[in-house]
C-alpha cells in the first residue's frame, strides 16, 4: 500500500485546495518556520480521527478550520483526503468538518464510519496513534515513552491490536455471560431454598395421602370384622345373661331353707364345740410340729438319694474301671502269646518257602530246549486264551455298555430339558428380582436424599435455634441489668438522692407541709432527643420546689430557716409569673427547632410552669444556627443547640462536652429512665418476638424430628426388604450359575456318550475282527502242542504245582507280617489306656470316700427325725382317742351339720359365682354396646357386606392401623397443596438449572477463546519483539558505533500486560539511563526503533517531522544513508531544514506563507539534478 497524494481545503492554514503528490521513496517537504509545514501531519493524524487537540496543536476542534485572514475569509469547513493505492487499487479516505458541528468520515467517497476507517488499517501501523508519523519532538517521546506506551508500539507492529479488540470484546461477553450466571445462580439459590422447604412439606403430603388411603381400606376390613364379631358376642352376652339369672335366682331360695336348718343345728352344738376347740389347737400345735419334722425329713431324704446316686456312679464307674483293666491285662497276655507264635509260624514259612524255591529251580534246570520250547507254546497258547477271553469279555462288556450309554443319553436329554425349563424360569425370576431390586433402590435414594434433607433441615434449625436462644439470652441479660438501672434510678428519684440537703430534708417531712407538690425534675416531661438541650436550660432549676401557693412556701423557708438547715428555691404556682414564647421571623429560620417551653409536658395545673422556667428560650439545632439567629434577629432569650451548647441572653456562649454517664443530675437521671423504659418496652417486644420464634422453631423441630423417625422406619424396612431380595437375588444368582453350569455339563456329557457310542461301535468291531484272528492262531498251537509228551505235562505239572505253593506261602508270609504289625499297635494301645484308667481311679477312690462319710452323716439325721416323729404320732393318735369319746352319740347330728355346710358352701360358691358371672356379663354387654357404637362411629354407617378374615389377620391388620396412625402423627402439620407447588418449583428450578448449563457452557467457550486468543497473541507478540529487540540492537550499534541497545521486557504475570523499557549501553560503559542521553542521542535512539519496526512489520508509509533537528552533520549523514536503504521498502514523507538529508529525497515540496495561507511547490530533485549538471 502507498500513500500517493494528500489534498487539503480549509484544513489549519491550507485555505485553498491543495494537492500534494508523493513519491514512491522518499517525499521531502522544506520552508521556513511557520509556514505551515506541520499541518500536513496534522492533517494525516485528523484523517486517522485524531481526537487529541493536544496532539493536532488546537484549542478545540473548530481550531482546524481555516481562521481566515486580511484577504481570505475564514474556512465554512475543512477537507482532507488520503490517496492510497493498493495492489492497482485507489483507495481514498477523507474526513470533513463544518462549522455546523457536521463530521463526516469517507471512504471511496462513502460516507462510513471512524471505526470502519481503523478497521480497514489495523494492523498496518496506521492510524491516529501509529509509530509510523513522528511529528516535532515525538522522536524524543518515544524515547521517553513509558512502558505500557512501548509496548502499544509494538503491538501496533505485531498486529495484535485485533486480539486485544477480539478478547475485550470476548471479556464484556463474559462479564455479561458471569453476571447472568450469577442472577440465575440467585434465582436458583432461592428456588432451591423453595425447593427444600417444599420437598419436606410435599414429602409429608405424599406420605399422609398415603397412609391415610391405605388407613382407610384397613379400618374398613378392621372395624367391619369388628363390628360382626361384637354384635355376633352381643347377641350371645344377652341368651347367657337370661339363663344364668334364673339359675341364679333357684340357688338363691335353696340356700334360705338349708341356713334355716343349719342354725338349729349350731345351737345344739355350741358346747361341744368349745370342748373340742382345745383339742382341736393341740391336735394344730402336734400337726404343724409333725409338718415340719416331714418337710426336714424331705429334705435329709433327697440329699441321702443324691448322695448314694453319686456314690452308686462313682462306684460303678470304679468297678468298669477295674473290669475294663483286667480285660485289658488279659488282652495283652493273649496278644504276647500270639505274637510269639506269628514270628515262629513266619520262620517255618519262610524255611520252607526256600525249599520249594530250591526244588522249581532243580525241575527248571532239568527242562531241554523241547521242554522250554513247549513252555513257550503254552505261554503263548495262555496268551492267546486270555486274550480271546478278554475280547469276548470285552465286546460283551462294550454291548453292556453301549445299551448302558443309550439309556443315560436318554436321561440326560430327559435332564437337559428339565433344567432348561427351569433355567428361563429362574431367568425370568432374576430379571423380576433385579427389576424390583431397582425399584427399591430408586425408592431407598429417594429416602436416604429425604433423610439427608430432613437432617440438613434439621440442622439449620438447630442452629438458628442456639443463635436465637442466644439473641434471647442477650436481650435477657439487658433487661436485668436495664432493670437493675431503673430499680436504682427510681430509688435515687423517690429518695431524692443527688438533690441538696435542704431539698432532701424538706421531703422528708413532706406530711408538714400540705400545699407541697414536687421538684421541678419530676414534674416536666421531655423527649429524650431534646433532652439534652432543655437540661442545659434547666440547670440547677432542676431541684426546684414547686407548691401550691405562697403560704407553704413561707411555711418551708421557716422551716429550713429555724433548723438552719439549708437553702431552696420555691415556686409557688399562685405567684410565678408564666411568659408566653414568641420572636418575629425567628421561626421560620431552618435551624430552628422549638421554643422550649413548648418543648416540655406538664401535668393539669401546672400550666404556669413551663413559661416561668424557660419564657422564649429556643432549642436549635447547631451551635452556628444558635450565632445566626442571635446576630440576625437580636434575640435576648437564651438560645441553646440540640448538642447542649448555648448563648445566653447578652451573648455569652457556654459549650463543651460532657460524657453522659458522668451527669448525675436528677433531670438527667430522669430522662434516663424514661429511656430505659422505652428500652425495656423494646426489648420485652423483642423478647417475646423471640420466644414466639423459639417456639415455632421448637414445633418445627419436633415436625422434622417426627418426620426423622418416620422416615428411619421406612429406610430401615426397605433396607430389610433390599436385604432380603438381594438375598433371593443371589441364591438365585447362584441356582442360575448352577444351573447353567449343569446345563453345560449336561450338554458336555451328551456329546460326550455320543462320541463314546461311536467309539464303542469302532472298538466293538475290532474285537470281533482280533477274536476271528485269534481264534485261527490258538487253533494251530493246539494242534502243535498235543505233539509234546506226557511226562513234559507230568514235569509242567509238578512245576506248577511247586509254583503254586510258593505263591501260596509267599501271601501267608505277608499276611503273618501284617498280622504281627497290627498286635504290636494294639499292645501300645493297651499300655497308654491303662495309664489313663490308673489316674481316673485314683480321683474316683478320693470321691467315694467323702460321699461315705456324707451318706452316714445323711442317715444319723433322719433317725433322729424319725424317732421324733414316731413319737408325735403316738401323742395325736391318743388325742384323737380323746376327741372321739367327746363325739360319741353325736355324730348322726355332726354328719347332717357339716352335710349342711358342704351343701350351704357348694350353693353360696355357685351363687357366688353366677353373680360375678353376670356382673361380668353386664359389664361384658355394656362394653359391647360402646363398642359397637364406637365402631359405628369410625365406619360412619352400619357396614354391608364384610369379608371376614381368621383372628391372626385381623391382629396383623390392628398392628398395621396402629402403625399408619403413629406415622401420621408424627408427620404432624401438613399442606396438602405442597405436593402441586412442589413440582412447581421443581420445573422452574430444572428450567433454571437448564439455563444454568448452557450459560456455563458459554463461559467455557468464552475463556477457551480468551485463552486461545491470548495463546496466538503471546505467540505473535513474542516473535515480533524478539525481532525487532534484536534489529533494535544492530541499529543501535550502527548509529552509535558499538553500542548495545536492548528492549527489556518488566516482570509480569502476562507478557501481554507487561510494560517494556529500552536500555542502552555505550562502548566501556554501563548501561546509561535515556533521560541523561542528549537530544541528538535521544533523536538515533528513536530512530533505531522506528526503523526497527520497519524492519519487521513495514507500514506502507513513515512520516518523519523535523526528526533530524537534534542531529549533527555526522549524524545526519548516518540518517540519511538508513533512509536512503529503507525507502526502497516503504515510503517516506519527511519535513526538514538539514541540508545533507534533504540530498536523498526522490520528490522536494516547498512551503510558503502568502496572505496568511500555506502553498505548496513541488520540486523534483532529479530534474533539478539534470538541469544542474
Amino acid at each position: 500500500m502507498k500513500l500517493r497524494s494528500i489534498f487539503l481545503k480549509g484544513f489549519k492554514s491550507f485555505a485553498k485546495p491543495t494537492l500534494l503528490n508523493l513519491s514512491e521513496g522518499i517525499t521531502a517537504i522544506v520552508g521556513p518556520n511557520g509556514s505551515g509545514k506541520s499541518n500536513i501531519i496534522d492533517a494525516i493524524r485528523w484523517v486517522f480521527g485524531e481526537h487529541s487537540m493536544k496532539q493536532l496543536r488546537a484549542g478545540e476542534k473548530f481550531d482546524v478550520l481555516f481562521a481566515g485572514s486580511e484577504k481570505f475569509p475564514p474556512a465554512n469547513s475543512a477537507y482532507v483526503e488520503l490517496y492510497f493505492e493498493d495492489n492497482g487499487e485507489i483507495l481514498k479516505i477523507a474526513r470533513e468538518l463544518s462549522r455546523d458541528g457536521r463530521n463526516n468520515y469517507y471512504i471511496n467517497g462513502s460516507p462510513v464510519r471512524l471505526k470502519d476507517i481503523k478497521d480497514k488499517f489495523k494492523g498496518t501501523g496506521i492510524g491516529m496513534d501509529f509509530y509510523s508519523i513522528v511529528p516535532q519532538g515525538q522522536v524524543e517521546r518515544i524515547v521517553n515513552a513509558s512502558p505500557e506506551e512501548l509496548r502499544f508500539l509494538l503491538e501496533e507492529a505485531a498486529g495484535t491490536s485485533f486480539y486485544r479488540e477480539k478478547k475485550r470484546a470476548a471479556l464484556v461477553k463474559l462479564e455479561h455471560t458471569e453476571n447472568n450466571l450469577s442472577r440465575v445462580g440467585d434465582i436458583l439459590f432461592e428456588k432451591e431454598r423453595m425447593k427444600k422447604s417444599l420437598y419436606l412439606k410435599a414429602k409429608r403430603a405424599e406420605r399422609y395421602i398415603e397412609y391415610s388411603e391405605k388407613l382407610k381400606k384397613l379400618k374398613k376390613i378392621y372395624y367391619g370384622n369388628l363390628f360382626v364379631r361384637e354384635r355376633r358376642r352381643l347377641n350371645h352376652l344377652n341368651e347367657e345373661k337370661a339363663r344364668t339369672s334364673q339359675k341364679y335366682r333357684e340357688i338363691q331360695k335353696e340356700l334360705v331353707n338349708l341356713e334355716s336348718r343349719w342354725s338349729t343345728l349350731r345351737m345344739e352344738f355350741s358346747k361341744i364345740d368349745e370342748e373340742l376347740e382345745s383339742f382341736t389347737k393341740l391336735l394344730e400345735d402336734h400337726k404343724k410340729r409333725q409338718n415340719t419334722l416331714l418337710e426336714l425329713k424331705e429334705v435329709y431324704d433327697r440329699r441321702l438319694s443324691e448322695r448314694e446316686s453319686k456314690y452308686v456312679e462313682v462306684t460303678t464307674r470304679m468297678d468298669s474301671l477295674t473290669k475294663e483293666k483286667e480285660e485289658l491285662e488279659k488282652r495283652k497276655g493273649e496278644i504276647d502269646y500270639i505274637f510269639k507264635g506269628l514270628i515262629t509260624e513266619i520262620e517255618e514259612k519262610e524255611a520252607l518257602l526256600e525249599k520249594y524255591e530250591k526244588q522249581r529251580e532243580e525241575i527248571v534246570s532239568r527242562y531241554s530246549e523241547r521242554e522250554k520250547e513247549f513252555v513257550r507254546m503254552k505261554d503263548e497258547y495262555d496268551s492267546l486264551e486270555k486274550k480271546y477271553i478278554k475280547l469276548e469279555m470285552e465286546v460283551s462288556k462294550i454291548d453292556d455298555m453301549m445299551e448302558d450309554m443309550e439309556k443315560r443319553r436318554k436321561m440326560v436329554d430327559s435332564r437337559l430339558d428339565l433344567k432348561r425349563n427351569d433355567l428361563e424360569g429362574k431367568r425370568k425370576e432374576f430379571e423380576d428380582l433385579v427389576r424390583r431390586m431397582e425399584e427399591m433402590g430408586s425408592e431407598e435414594r429417594n429416602l436416604v436424599e429425604e433423610l439427608k434433607e430432613v437432617r440438613k433441615q434439621l440442622g439449620e434449625l438447630e442452629m438458628k435455634k442456639r443463635n436465637i436462644v442466644e439473641k434471647r439470652d442477650t436481650v435477657l441479660k439487658s433487661i436485668k441489668e436495664l432493670e437493675m438501672e431503673k430499680d436504682i434510678i427510681e430509688r435515687n428519684l423517690r429518695e431524692y438522692r443527688d438533690f441538696s440537703k435542704a431539698v432532701k430534708e424538706v421531703f422528708r417531712v413532706r406530711d408538714m407541709f400540705p400545699g407541697l407538690e414536687d421538684v421541678v425534675t419530676n414534674i416536666i416531661e421531655v423527649d429524650s432527643e431534646n433532652a439534652l438541650a432543655i437540661g442545659v436550660l434547666l440547670g440547677g432549676n432542676a431541684q426546684n420546689i414547686v407548691v401550691r401557693d405562697v403560704e407553704t412556701a413561707k411555711e418551708i423557708i421557716n422551716y429550713l430557716k429555724k433548723n438552719e438547715i439549708g437553702r431552696v428555691t420555691i415556686l409557688p404556682l399562685d405567684l410565678i409569673e408564666s411568659r408566653e414564647p414568641g420572636i418575629d421571623g425567628v421561626e421560620n429560620h431552618p435551624g430552628f427547632v422549638g421554643y422550649a417551653s413548648n418543648m416540655v409536658k406538664v401535668p393539669p395545673g401546672f400550666e404556669k410552669l413551663p413559661g416561668y422556667l424557660f419564657g422564649s428560650d429556643i432549642v436549635v439545632k447547631t451551635l452556628d444556627d444558635a450565632i445566626d439567629i442571635k446576630t440576625k434577629y437580636g434575640v435576648r432569650s437564651r438560645i441553646v443547640s440540640l448538642d447542649g451548647q448555648m448563648i445566653h441572653g447578652k451573648g455569652a456562649i457556654s459549650g463543651g462536652s460532657t460524657k453522659s454517664e458522668e451527669i448525675r443530675t436528677p433531670f438527667k437521671r430522669k430522662i434516663r429512665l424514661e429511656e430505659i423504659k422505652k428500652e425495656l418496652l423494646k426489648l420485652s417486644r423483642d423478647l417475646n418476638r423471640l420466644e414466639e420464634t423459639l417456639a415455632s422453631l421448637d414445633t418445627e423441630i419436633e415436625t422434622l424430628t417426627k418426620q426423622e423417625k418416620i422416615v428411619e422406619r421406612e429406610l430401615s424396612e426397605l433396607s430389610l426388604k433390599v436385604a432380603n431380595v438381594k438375598r433371593t437375588r443371589e441364591d438365585l444368582a447362584r441356582s442360575i450359575e448352577r444351573m447353567e453350569g449343569e446345563v453345560e455339563e449336561l450338554e458336555k456329557l451328551k456329546k460326550e456318550y455320543h462320541m463314546k457310542l461311536e467309539g464303542m461301535k469302532a472298538r466293538r468291531e475290532k474285537a470281533l475282527e482280533d477274536m476271528e484272528n485269534i481264534y485261527k492262531t490258538r487253533k494251530e498251537l493246539e494242534n502243535k502242542m498235543k505233539e509234546f509228551s506226557e511226562d513234559l505235562n507230568k514235569e509242567k505239572k509238578v512245576l506248577d504245582e511247586l509254583s503254586e505253593k510258593i505263591l501260596d506261602l509267599k501271601l501267608e508270609i505277608g499276611n503273618l507280617r501284617e498280622k504281627s504289625k497290627r498286635y504290636e499297635e494294639e499292645l501300645e494301645n493297651i499300655r497308654r489306656r491303662k495309664d489313663r484308667i490308673d489316674e481316673e481311679m485314683g480321683n474316683l477312690s478320693k470321691e467315694s470316700t467323702d460321699l461315705e462319710k456324707e451318706i452316714e452323716r445323711l442317715k444319723g439325721m433322719i433317725r433322729e427325725n424319725q424317732k421324733e416323729l414316731e413319737t408325735l404320732k403316738k401323742e395325736t393318735d391318743e388325742l384323737f382317742e380323746n376327741l372321739r369319746y367327746r363325739k360319741t352319740g353325736k355324730e348322726e347330728k355332726l354328719k347332717e351339720m357339716e352335710d349342711l355346710e358342704n351343701r350351704m358352701g357348694k350353693l353360696k360358691e355357685e351363687a357366688e359365682n353366677l353373680r360375678e358371672y353376670l356382673h361380668h356379663i353386664d359389664l361384658s354387654l355394656q362394653e359391647s354396646e360402646m363398642k359397637l357404637s364406637n365402631i359405628l362411629k369410625e365406619l360412619e354407617e352400619e357396614p354391608q357386606e364384610v369379608e371376614e378374615v381368621d383372628q391372626v389377620t385381623l391382629e396383623n391388620i390392628e398392628k398395621e392401623i396402629k402403625d399408619l396412625e403413629n406415622r401420621i402423627k408424627y408427620l404432624g402439620p401438613v399442606d396438602l397443596e405442597a405436593v402441586d407447588e412442589y413440582k412447581k418449583v421443581e420445573e422452574e428450578y430444572e428450567n433454571l438449572l437448564k439455563q444454568k448449563e448452557d450459560l456455563e457452557e458459554a463461559k467455557k467457550k468464552l475463556l477457551e477463546i480468551i485463552e486461545k486468543t491470548d495463546r496466538e497473541a503471546r505467540s505473535i507478540f513474542m516473535d515480533v519483539y524478539q525481532k525487532v529487540n534484536e534489529n533494535f540492537g544492530r541499529f543501535v550499534s550502527l548509529l552509535f558505533f558499538g553500542a548495545e541497545g536492548e528492549i527489556r521486557i518488566l516482570p509480569s504475570e502476562d507478557i501481554l500486560e507487561a510494560g517494556f523499557e529500552i536500555s542502552i549501553r555505550k562502548p566501556g560503559r554501563k548501561a546509561q539511563k535515556l533521560q541523561l542521553l542528549s537530544g541528538g542521542e535521544k533523536a538515533l535512539i528513536g530512530i533505531a526503533f522506528l526503523f526497527a519496526l520497519l524492519q519487521v512489520k513495514p507500514s506502507p508509509f513513515y512520516v518523519l517531522d523535523e526528526v533530524d533537528a537534534p542531529l549533527d552533520d555526522f549524524n545526519a549523514e548516518r540518517y540519511k544513508k538508513l533512509l536512503k536503504e529503507y525507502s526502497k521498502k516503504s515510503q517516506f514523507l519527511i519535513i526538514t531544514h538539514n541540508k545533507i538529508v534533504m540530498e536523498v529525497a526522490d520528490m522536494l515540496h516547498g512551503v510558503t506563507l502568502v496572505d496568511g495561507i500555506s502553498t505548496v511547490i513541488p520540486v523534483e530533485l532529479e530534474k533539478m539534478m539534470e538541469v544542474k549538471t
